[in-house]
């Protein structure tokens, strides 16, 4: 599952909900996992920009794609959110995926149980960090998606932001900050973080005006 190239976010193109890519129709896992994402999210859109959550996972999945790990594990990018955002059970997942996809999926979804923003983003980056590996690969991709996703908010909606994702911008960029110095610190090779620092300067520039403000 060893990553072939390092992912630049500016060549990446921007989904808006249409039908699948051709990889996944050519594998009948990922075109499972895709119907699963589908019928999980439905026409949910993602609070950060508005777009719809099926094109956030499939924009993950296809960064895992892109970077060159197996089915298996671009399956999971096109789940992950299935259970924490979505309306797929634990059960079903299991079912229909298997323990290894269905573990990993679990693993990157937040408890929902947890009120406070900032203990529950720190719990998960806990439970990621706990499990390593491909979770950890997984959740880069993903956090390259959400930046850019916020980024594209934050041009758009501006203030009125803050109402959509439920928490403070500068709040939402500190999360992804400590995200990334924990991918950085257990991946230090990931195909991801060039992408990944330099979507942050981009993103703290956008927020603080150049400054980190953290």
């Amino acid at each position: 599952m060893a990553s072939r190239e390092c992912i630049d976010s500016t060549d990446m193109a921007a989904p808006l909900r249409q039908a699948p890519p051709a990889w996944i129709d050519r594998s009948p896992l990922l075109a499972d996992a895709y119907s699963l994402a589908v019928a999980a999210h439905g026409e949910q859109r993602r609070p950060s920009d508005g777009r719809y959550f099926l094109d956030h996972v499939v924009e993950v999945a296809e960064l895992l794609q892109r970077a060159g790990f197996d089915d298996e594990l671009v399956a999971v990018g096109l789940l992950h959110d299935a259970v924490e955002r979505g309306t797929l059970g634990e059960e079903e997942l299991r079912d229909e995926m298997g323990e290894s996809i269905s573990s990993l999926v679990l693993i990157l979804s937040e408890d929902p149980g947890i009120e406070s923003f900032d203990r529950r983003k720190a719990g998960l980056r806990d439970q990621v960090a706990a499990a390593g590996g491909w979770a950890v690969t997984v959740y880069a991709a993903d956090k390259l998606s959400d930046i850019l996703g916020l980024r594209r908010g934050v041009e758009t909606a501006g203030e009125g932001i803050e109402e959509r994702i439920g928490t403070s911008v500068a709040s939402m960029t500190a999360h992804y900050g400590e995200s990334v110095e924990m991918i950085e610190s257990l991946r230090p090779g990931s195909a991801f973080l060039p992408a990944l620092r330099l979507e942050m300067e981009r993103l703290e520039a956008d927020v603080f005006g150049g400054s980190n403000g953290r």
